[in-house]
C-alpha cells in the first residue's frame, strides 16, 4: 500500500513539472510574440513612409534600434529569422533613401 502511495505521489509531481514547462514555453512565446509585435510596428511604419525618404530617414533608424533590442529579449530561434526577415525590409527601404 505504501508503494502505490509512493508511486501516485512521484506520477503527480512529474505530471506537474511537465505542466510547468509547457506554462514556461507559452509564456517565452507569448513574450516573443509581443516584442516581434513591436519591432514589426516600427517597420511598418518605415514601409508606410518610404516614398518620403525624408520622414523615412529617421524611422529607418528607430526600426533598426527596435530590431536589435529585439533580438536581446527573444529567445527562440525562429523569432531570430522573423527578426532577419524584417530587418531586410528595412535595409530595402534604407537603400531607396540613402
Amino acid at each position: 500500500m505504501k508503494r502505490a502511495i509512493l508511486v501516485v505521489t512521484v506520477l503527480g509531481l512529474v505530471a506537474c513539472g511537465a505542466e510547468d514547462r509547457r506554462k514556461k514555453a507559452v509564456e517565452t512565446i507569448d513574450h516573443d510574440q509581443e516584442v516581434i509585435r513591436k519591432a514589426g510596428a516600427a517597420v511598418n511604419e518605415v514601409i508606410r513612409n518610404q516614398a518620403d525618404c525624408e520622414v523615412a530617414k529617421p524611422l529607418i533608424v528607430e526600426a533598426y534600434q527596435s530590431i536589435e533590442d529585439a533580438r536581446a529579449e527573444v529567445s527562440a530561434p525562429a523569432t531570430q529569422q522573423t527578426l532577419d526577415a524584417l530587418k531586410v525590409q528595412v535595409d530595402r527601404v534604407a537603400q531607396v533613401c540613402p
